[in-house]
């Protein structure tokens, strides 16, 4: 049954204080809430706009979503286009980064849309750790879920004070800049941090300090484009990794 009480819930969660106060966020669309339920996570609510997906859920999963109308999912949705379906899980603890692999590290990422996009990418070449700035876009607010396309849900996120998290990792840092070696002369060993600036003033400087290692993804001859999209660059870097320590088949 949905009570007043759980549409004010699940619209104060546009709210990241009121994620952070009840430990809860929501995932909208049936791959990011089957995603959600297949990784473990604890879901508190789900909320259906058809008699089929209602039954499709309970048949296949157990569970049991209340069905509202359309004009009810629209009141909640935190998207400019709600969808079918709407889950409200408890976000999952933190877990401790490893020492031994490599880990992506977020210096104040802000557009929701490129942090989604770069959780999808990094996931499907095997990089399961971020390491975020207490200014990065949170990993568990609408816009990010739903452009990480299911992937939210198989991605550690922590966020701490960034250079000081660094310094105790004590693992190589290499930072994505223009003026570092170009990746085919990047030779990575099997542990570090890849470090992804801020769309608009790169790496800060506090960071930056504590880079072991600087390197870029080289344009073509008269390329007139000044820099690469930060989940772009965070994707071909990625793979460059990946690629080269074996983790593809």
């Amino acid at each position: 049954m949905l009570t007043r009480a759980i549409v004010k819930q699940i619209q104060q969660l546009k709210q990241k204080k009121h994620r952070d106060q009840q430990g809860l966020f929501c995932a909208e669309g049936l791959k990011s809430v089957q995603e959600g339920i297949k990784s473990g996570m604890k879901l508190v609510h789900c909320l259906v706009t058809e008699e089929r997906l209602e039954e499709s859920l309970h048949q296949d999963q157990g569970i049991s979503a209340v069905r509202i109308d359309l004009a009810e999912m629209k009141k909640m949705s935190h998207l400019s286009t709600p969808s079918v379906v709407l889950g409200v899980f408890e976000k999952p603890k933190s877990k401790p980064l490893p020492v031994n692999e490599w880990i992506v590290a977020l210096d104040d990422i802000q557009d929701p849309g490129n942090l989604g996009t770069l959780m999808r990418s990094l996931d499907w070449f095997g990089f399961r750790h971020l390491l975020c700035s207490a200014h990065t876009v949170d990993c568990y607010s609408a816009k990010v879920v739903q452009s990480s396309m299911g992937s939210f849900a198989r991605m550690n996120c922590v966020y701490d004070d960034l250079p000081i998290a660094l310094q105790q990792l004590e693992m190589p840092i290499v930072g994505a800049d223009l003026k570092g070696v170009t990746l085919e002369q990047f030779d990575p060993g099997p542990k570090g941090v890849l470090v992804l600036g801020n769309e608009g003033h790169g790496i800060s400087d506090a960071v930056a300090r504590l880079l072991t290692e600087r390197i870029t993804i080289p344009s073509a001859k008269g390329s007139e484009v000044e820099s690469l999209n930060a989940a772009i660059s965070g994707a071909v870097i990625a793979y460059t990794i990946s690629s080269r320590l074996g983790f593809l088949h």
